[in-house]
């Protein structure tokens, strides 16, 4: 008994992956444009933003730094809205619900990185909205 407790405590230790489809391109897109808006949502790209954003899309599809680098280039150029990309995420956490928290923990330590805007929580707020629909208050009729 001891023994298996040991081993769930070394499992849960390691990190976790969010995502099983490391391989599917709509999942790597919505994660680095939602990555990415929070980046440059104040404005100013720090470099330890990008080693976050580097660090976790190595973690999560196994992308080497030229794929990253690519991935980072590529939705520099989106226009699309990020809501989007909280939808599509979200789409992939449903299957995963014990992961929901992982990722809000990923978004809040980009956004604590330099010191966290208005704007950033409002990304904040809106993620947790979508990933956890259950805390928005019910309205009174």
């Amino acid at each position: 008994m001891f023994e298996a407790f040991k081993s769930w405590l070394k499992q849960s230790n390691q990190p976790q992956k969010l995502f099983d489809h490391r391989d599917e391109e709509e999942i790597h897109v919505a994660l680095a444009h939602l990555l990415y808006h929070i980046i440059s949502i104040d404005k100013m790209e720090s470099s330890r933003e990008k080693e976050t954003f580097c660090e976790i899309m190595r973690e999560e599809f196994e992308l080497n730094d030229e794929q990253i680098g690519q991935l980072y280039h590529y939705v520099e150029s989106l226009n699309s809205d990020f809501h989007n990309d909280l939808q599509t995420i979200n789409a992939h956490l449903v299957k995963n619900p014990h992961l929901k928290m992982a990722f809000m923990q990923k978004l809040i330590h980009m956004m604590s990185l330099d010191g966290v805007s208005n704007a950033e929580l409002d990304v904040f707020y809106d993620a947790m909205r979508v990933v956890f629909p259950e805390l928005e208050p019910k309205s009174a009729i």
